[in-house]
């Protein structure tokens, strides 16, 4: 009897998240989803940037566009199921808190744990990434130009 339950318990789990990635693969607006992820991952990569520089004076910037760019991604997600919007939400707010730490870290010029801060945004924006299907997600080193501005970045002293 015990084993029946953790069999149908396991069964019942596994349906669920099917159902979460078959909602996943049938966005209302996949565009709007892959250039608010390629927004975020950029604006991370840019805090990246500064770390060899030392430039931790230019974080608080990028906190927030950090910031502002998440909206893009609630926006897109605007008319998907409920339960995916929570969940899409819930991992989002994570990476924006993780984003945020940066910006109070930057103030302290102690580089490790700036670096630690900058990298716990990566680990945040890898389950967001995941939530969407592999085609949407950007590519790490592969950002091309930032999503709406010319290519070729900031100047070189903001870097």
């Amino acid at each position: 009897m015990r084993h029946a339950r953790v069999a149908s318990v396991i069964a019942v789990t596994a349906c669920a998240v099917a159902v979460a990635i078959a909602q996943a693969a049938d966005l209302k607006s996949p565009d709007k989803v892959k250039d608010a992820l390629q927004l975020l991952a950029y604006v991370q990569a840019d805090m990246a940037s500064k770390l060899p520089n030392k430039a931790y004076s230019r974080l608080p910037h990028e906190n927030e566009e950090f910031q502002e760019a998440a909206p893009a991604l609630r926006d897109a997600i605007a008319g998907e199921p409920a339960a995916f919007k929570a969940r899409i939400e819930a991992l989002l707010g994570k990476a924006q808190a993780a984003a945020n730490d940066v910006g109070a870290l930057s103030k302290t010029n102690d580089e490790a744990k700036i670096s630690a801060s900058v990298t716990a945004v990566l680990a945040a924006l890898k389950p967001l990434n995941e939530a969407f299907p592999e085609g949407l997600r950007p590519v790490l080193g592969k950002l091309g130009p930032r999503p709406g501005r010319p290519a070729g970045g900031p100047p070189p002293d903001l870097r």
